[in-house]
């Protein structure tokens, strides 16, 4: 390793400029997307460090902003009317990627399996799982609330399983 380069591991400096970190903001539950524009529009106006502003989809009530300090964080959700604060501590990048992948749930379906229609107009009806297109990202279900046999195709994203086949 160089002089140059363990001057940059001591100072956290990457390419000139701090490295960033990534911190939580916690938020008005429903809010979150008002908030990161806020925060966003606030770092473009004050040109504060602020590399990236991301509202999770899976957790309610929570920001995540990159920044090379928790301090520049702060500074950009002050007066923020739903910016409740920043979270002490840094997040690691290796577990936000894990909340920001979609779930893949048509891997985990297998014909036999109970549903529920969490979306369409069969939403919050039961139904077994008959075949999976998994490279269509569909399911064929079998609806068990109706008195005739319905066999419909749905998307993968548009059931949850409550039951596994056998259990």
């Amino acid at each position: 390793m160089g002089e140059a380069e363990a001057a940059s591991a001591e100072t956290g400096r990457v390419g000139g400029r701090k490295q960033a970190r990534l911190y939580a903001v916690k938020t008005v539950a429903g809010r979150e997307l008002d908030v990161a524009l806020l925060i966003a529009q606030r770092a473009d106006d004050e040109e504060l460090p602020i590399y990236s502003v991301v509202v999770p989809p899976r957790i309610k009530g929570y920001v995540i902003v990159e920044s090379p300090a928790a301090y520049h964080v702060a500074n950009a959700i002050q007066g923020i009317r739903y910016a409740k604060g920043v979270v002490p501590g840094v997040l690691d990048y290796k577990d936000v990627e894990r909340l920001l992948k979609p779930e893949a749930i048509i891997e985990t379906l297998k014909p036999g399996d109970i549903v529920e229609i969490i979306s369409g107009p069969f939403r919050g009806m039961k139904a077994q799982v008959v075949r999976v297109l998994g490279g269509r990202n569909e399911v064929v279900l079998n609806v068990l609330e109706v008195e005739y046999p319905l066999q419909i195709t749905v998307p993968g994203d548009s059931v949850r399983l409550t039951r596994e086949r056998g259990s």
